[in-house]
């Protein structure tokens, strides 16, 4: 268990929007818990352009906070089918701020800000192996038909 205290600031926000934009994957993590606590705890970085595949963390079961601390993005909730079932934007200006899961919802975000800090919160340990199942009924994050789901996506909140 991490035995240091941490602010969360502006220079840490700075540090992780540099990872992020230097990225491949256009978005980073900056955590603040190791993998085998029970809960985790990060800041999650996204620049405008991410592709973050709908997925679900169904086993082990993990709930999931997240709360958009600068910018803005649209979270999707689909129903096993591909379909959407719900869509928010969240936003630093709110109204809605975050969301907080259930275990075993499919879910995905899409940055909509040229960068959007958000603190997310889940259970514990982190295997990356058993973290989250991808859904068959979105591309993946190779396939270049990424980019038209994500402007699909964000064409849905206008």
């Amino acid at each position: 268990m991490p035995n240091k205290v941490e602010l969360i600031s502006n220079d840490l926000f700075a540090t992780v929007v540099e990872k992020a934009k230097s990225s491949t994957r256009l978005r980073a993590n900056h955590n603040f818990h190791e993998f085998e606590e029970v809960y985790q705890r990060f800041l999650n970085v996204l620049t405008k352009n991410t592709y973050v595949q709908p997925h679900k963390h169904k086993s082990p079961p993990k709930p999931e906070t997240f709360l958009v601390i600068k910018g803005e993005l649209g979270f999707f909730i689909f129903n096993d089918d591909g379909s959407i079932k719900e869509k928010y934007l969240l936003s630093e200006h709110g109204p809605n701020f975050g969301i907080d899961i259930p275990p075993d919802v499919w879910h995905s975000i899409v940055c909509l800000s040229e960068t959007c800090i958000c603190f997310e919160g889940k259970s514990g340990p982190y295997h990356p192996s058993e973290d989250k199942i991808f859904a068959d009924f979105a591309p993946t994050e190779a396939d270049e038909k990424r980019f038209e789901y994500i402007k699909k996506l964000e064409g849905l909140l206008k």
